[in-house]
């Protein structure tokens, strides 16, 4: 029996072990259950990580914080020391305003007992002395007015005294008057009177007259102003036409007037001069040149003056064709235009430059090459209506 026993408690210990080696996780199963430690490992480091940023700025602030509690200490440490400071100081500050008090309380007490009837006593004289003067003001009105006494120079600022020995010296100085003059002292006074109001009158036209004279002065002056800038537009328009009439040839020129020197200069600048510069002496032109210049510069003229004819003299000496026919041009084309009466006197005949609708040729000689009965040329003579 016992061996039966011993035999079945081996199979049933054999069995156990099997049973135990069948229940053994397989190897997946412990990748796995390693993979999910790991994984349960890396999230406890990352907590910790964590945890110990917070801690860090957990330790900060508790630093700032024991700074700041530090400094609050200091702060009130400070403030208690000036809180018992200014304790001290309004204890004496109140000590200082009860002692104050009683001063106040004594002065008034010494107000009512003592100053106000001195005050009283005081504003009573004061009535009365300014009555008393009323009264010498008027009695004293009376003899001279305030008017006068001002008028000599016043007597604020004099004592009685000075007052008394001015007043003195004014009586004495009436009784020499007095003795020196014939007349009475209302004749003087009305003669004195009858003075001023003819110096108020005199000094009244003197007025009137300084009124005129400035307005005078201003009317001279803003026509002196119209008269430069009329003589500075009139230059620049003399130039202007001058160079306008010139353009038709092809010249150019300028004209320059010296008011203060009470000169006149014209420059001339021919087309054909390569130097570019501008003859300033007439003597240097030619004299076709020189006489349509010269035309030029008189027909600026005219067209800043009104009259009620014009002439014109021999215009085209020493010119050519070609400038001739441009002068008359020009001396037809100015003359319609202004529509004023124009003579020409000229060897030449202009008889066919003529209109008969607006200009009436008359004088004409018979041909140029005759000769008149004391040796000149004929000439030509033609009126622009």
């Amino acid at each position: 029996m016992m061996s039966k026993n011993l035999v079945l408690q081996d199979l049933k210990s054999s069995r156990e072990v099997e049973a135990s080696f069948l229940s053994l996780p397989s190897v997946d199963e412990l990748t796995e259950e390693i993979s999910q430690v790991e994984t349960q490992l890396k999230e406890k480091k990352i907590l910790l990580v964590k945890f110990q940023g917070e801690m860090n700025t957990a330790e900060e602030k508790v630093k700032n914080l024991k700074a700041s509690f530090e400094e609050l200490y200091d702060l009130a440490k400070v403030v208690s020391d000036d809180m018992g400071e200014a304790t001290n100081n309004l204890s004496g500050i109140e000590k200082q305003l009860h002692s104050t008090n009683l001063e106040k309380s004594q002065f008034e007490k010494s107000l009512t007992e003592k100053l106000i009837p001195a005050i009283k006593e005081l504003e009573e004289e004061l009535c009365r002395l300014q009555k008393h003067r009323e009264e010498n003001y008027e009695k004293a009105s009376v003899i001279c007015p305030e008017s006068e006494v001002e008028a000599l120079g016043g007597c604020k600022e004099s004592t009685p005294e000075q007052l008394s020995a001015h007043l003195d010296r004014l009586k004495r100085r009436l009784l020499r008057e007095t003795q020196s003059s014939s007349e009475s002292m209302e004749e003087l006074r009305l003669m004195y009177e009858n003075k001023q109001k003819k110096i108020l009158r005199k000094q009244q036209i003197f007025e009137d007259f300084r009124k005129k004279l400035n307005a005078f002065k201003e009317a001279v002056d803003s026509r002196e102003k119209k008269f430069q800038r009329n003589a500075s537009l009139l230059k620049r328009q003399l130039t202007w036409q001058f160079n306008g009439h010139l353009r038709k040839k092809g010249i150019s020129g300028n004209i320059k007037v010296s008011y203060e020197e009470k000169t006149l200069t014209i420059e001339v600048k021919m087309p054909q001069d390569a130097s570019s510069t501008a003859v300033r002496d007439t003597r240097g032109l030619s004299g076709g040149e020189r006489s349509f210049s010269t035309l030029c510069f008189a027909l600026a003229l005219h067209e800043m003056i009104e009259a009620p004819f014009r002439a014109m003299d021999e215009f085209d000496v020493f010119m050519d064709a070609v400038s001739r026919k441009i002068s008359l041009e020009t001396l037809i084309d100015f003359a319609i235009s202004h529509g004023s009466q124009w003579i020409f006197i000229t060897p030449h005949d202009i008889s066919s430059w003529f209109d008969e609708d607006v200009a009436v040729p008359y004088g004409k000689g018979n041909r140029e090459s005759e000769k008149a009965a004391d040796g000149s040329s004929p000439v030509m003579t033609a009126c622009f209506r």
